[in-house]
């Protein structure tokens, strides 16, 4: 009789566990953050629109059905954005800061479709073609060639070369005990100008940032690099 009690008491315990195992599942399953997209920011040539691993203000927007907050994605210095965390469902996906996408919003159900790589199109306010090093680098110089152009009307109102021991280098990139940057006004949308002060045997990172009148915040141009002579 005690065995037979013994046994029950047991088999009511193994649902038990089962029965508050499954609810743990279901509660992850739930939780919803299954879904995930990714891709490159580019313009209507496939040329790659950079961002800032430092700044907000170029970013891929979702909004889910029924939310009121936007989940923010960075559009970082190589132009790649990533959320993994998604709901599976509906949202509506778009681009913010100085650029114009050819298309308002995107919807794309997660519910669906668990995995998206999807490449958005824009046009940037200012196109920042990538910096070209003219001739070569010295221990403690470097000419750099660089081309800026308005899009849409738009007007450059100031234009920054960036030059730092840290990668995408942008404009509030400074100095610090381990890393070492150089920030220098472009007077023209075209042109060459010499980086100086860097030191021997080092590699630096090289981009070139310019902002339209009205705009928050740069467009900038994929970064190149360097490495001064002994």
């Amino acid at each position: 009789m005690k065995l037979l009690r013994k046994i029950k008491v047991l088999i009511f315990l193994s649902l038990v566990l089962l029965w508050i195992t499954s609810c743990e599942r279901e509660n992850i399953v739930d939780f919803g953050n299954g879904g995930a997209i990714s891709g490159t920011v580019k313009d209507p040539n496939n040329n790659v629109v950079a961002g800032s691993i430092t700044s907000t203000t170029l970013v891929v927007r979702a909004l889910g059905d029924g939310d009121q907050v936007t989940t923010d994605m960075r559009v970082n210095g190589d132009g790649t954005f990533q959320n993994t965390k998604l709901y599976p469902k509906q949202y509506k996906i778009w681009i913010a800061g100085p650029v114009s996408m050819t298309t308002d919003t995107l919807l794309i159900d997660f519910s669906k479709e668990k995995v998206v790589t999807k490449d958005l199109i824009v046009t940037p306010f200012i196109t920042v073609s990538q910096p070209a090093v003219v001739g070569s680098p010295t221990a403690t110089t470097v000419d750099i060639g660089y081309d800026i152009t308005g899009n849409d009307g738009k007007v450059v109102s100031k234009r920054e070369l960036y030059c730092s021991t840290n990668p995408f280098p942008d404009a509030s990139t400074g100095s610090g005990p381990f890393y070492h940057s150089i920030k220098t006004s472009l007077g023209a949308n075209t042109g060459n100008i010499s980086v100086t002060g860097l030191t021997a045997n080092t590699k630096y990172y090289i981009r070139i940032g310019a902002q339209a009148t009205g705009a928050s915040g740069f467009n900038y141009s994929e970064q190149i690099v360097i490495t001064t002579t002994q």
